[in-house]
């Protein structure tokens, strides 16, 4: 066993198990996709109930009292539909049914913790069962097709927005075509549009995108669930990428997404019969991993 397994299942094999009702003794890792960051606990060790509350995922996303994330990730194996079930849940407590950059980051660590071959594995989340593996040194997975996509919304747009669209990658997400991304304040528009009736009751992720040099497109993402600015999103890039090839501003058959930390994803569509199949390929690191001592 290697030494970030042996960190989540125990130097001996053991199951890692808090004392009592505290968190005090878990095994976790902290990952991140493009600057979307994550706690993960491998489900062998960590009783997937025990750290997916509410509380207890806003208590270790905390950034200054916790441990600091966008979220928290459960893995564990799953038979027989597939080799590895994701349990994801938003910083602010809601589960989510998926997370592009979670499932990135799932391919890679399920890969380290042998829980499934790099070359080829499936992944079972709520929105679906997925297609993953290691490529060239990056995880990559076969989203399911995306769906109700709309080249327009009746959603007024401010001074700099251009036009706006809206698909489900998995969750739904609006992506408005802007002069420079760099320019929104999505703080202050993030909150209004998030929750816009015409995105439906559960509201959407919101994402600006503009034009850079080169062929590749800058996004920003208003997240919900986190209810704020991620440095980036994985369903977010592909929603980003089915909407501009609907708009006919992109036919790259791979589309580069620059996220806000500076990483870019990249999408790969493809049209079969089911509808637009989006394949996602970026970032999915391990930047530290540790035991909780108090949270």
């Amino acid at each position: 066993m290697d030494g970030l397994a042996a960190s989540l299942v125990g130097h001996h094999g053991e199951r890692v198990m808090p004392p009592g009702p505290t968190l005090q003794g878990l095994a976790f890792a902290k990952m991140t996709g493009s600057g979307n960051d994550f706690v993960f606990f491998d489900g062998r060790a960590v009783p997937r109930d025990l750290v997916t509350s509410p509380e207890v995922v806003r208590s270790i996303c905390n950034r200054h009292n916790g441990i600091g994330a966008d979220g928290v990730v459960v893995i564990e194996p799953a038979h027989p539909d597939a080799d590895v079930r994701i349990h994801y849940v938003n910083s602010d407590g809601t589960p989510a049914d998926l997370c592009g950059n979670a499932t990135l980051c799932s391919t890679a660590l399920s890969a380290l913790l042998g829980l499934s071959a790099a070359s080829g594995m499936t992944l079972a989340t709520p929105a679906g069962l997925i297609a993953s593996r290691l490529a060239a040194g990056l995880p990559e997975i076969d989203l399911q097709p995306v769906t109700a996509i709309r080249t327009a919304m009746p959603i007024d747009l401010t001074a700099g927005e251009q036009r706006v669209g809206f698909a489900v990658a998995g969750i739904p997400h609006l992506v408005i075509l802007c002069a420079d991304a760099h320019l929104v304040d999505v703080d202050d528009r993030g909150p209004l549009l998030r929750r816009h009736p015409a995105s439906g009751s559960a509201g959407a992720n919101v994402n600006w995108v503009s034009p850079m040099p080169g062929g590749r497109w800058r996004y920003r993402t208003f997240e919900r669930g986190v209810e704020g600015e991620t440095l980036a999103c994985g369903t977010g890039a592909v929603a980003t990428a089915v909407l501009l090839a609907a708009w006919g501003l992109s036919t790259d058959p791979s589309i580069m997404i620059r996220s806000s930390s500076g990483r870019d994803l990249e999408v790969r569509l493809t049209t079969t019969a089911s509808g637009v199949q989006p394949t996602l390929r970026g970032e999915g690191r391990v930047v530290f991993r540790g035991v909780i001592e108090s949270i």
